[in-house]
């Protein structure tokens, strides 16, 4: 079976279309080898660009029938950013992820892909800055802790991530016995 053109778009499509509806926040990463084949890639960016315009809220082309709720529009929006992040269009992925933001702003995984995207342009005091939001959202994530210290180190904020390591490191003092 060859899997291109129609044929990887018939098989393509219902994969993408239930990942997103399911909101799978994985589903770039499960299918970025396929960027390899420039059509492919193409393909998916046009599918997944088509579910997005379908079901903008609060549009013309959104409809009672729309196939996909608030949460599948929202994870088609984070899809779409990485997948222009991953394709080096920085500038339309901010944008994605502006839409994202302002329909849901409490999603820290939208905030850390916002860092991602400006770390990859180059920006890392605002990709600091960004996970720094993201860390903000759930205090008790060490994950979003360690990470947020992390770009701020690279940023050269060395207090600010000494700060933030703090919250959940032990000052460890040593009795030689």
């Amino acid at each position: 079976m060859n899997l291109s053109g129609d044929n990887f778009k018939e098989l393509v499509r219902p994969y993408l279309l239930s990942g997103l509806k399911k909101g799978i926040p994985s589903l770039f990463a499960d299918i970025k080898g396929l960027y390899n084949d420039q059509s492919k890639q193409q393909t998916i960016e046009d599918i997944v660009e088509a579910a997005r315009e379908e079901s903008v809220p609060n549009s013309s082309a959104a409809s009672s029938q729309s196939s996909m709720d608030p949460t599948a529009y929202l994870w088609t929006l984070y899809f779409l950013a990485q997948h222009y992040s991953f394709v080096s269009r920085p500038a339309r992925a901010l944008a994605v992820l502006d839409m994202a933001l302002s329909h849901t702003p409490t999603l820290p995984e939208l905030y850390t892909c916002k860092a991602r995207v400006l770390k990859r342009a180059g920006d890392l005091l605002g990709a600091a800055r960004c996970l720094d939001e993201a860390r903000l959202l759930d205090g008790q994530d060490r994950f979003l802790n360690t990470k947020s210290a992390k770009y701020q180190l690279r940023a050269g904020l060395v207090d600010e991530a000494s700060a933030i390591l703090g919250l959940f490191t032990k000052v460890c003092t040593f009795f030689p016995g």
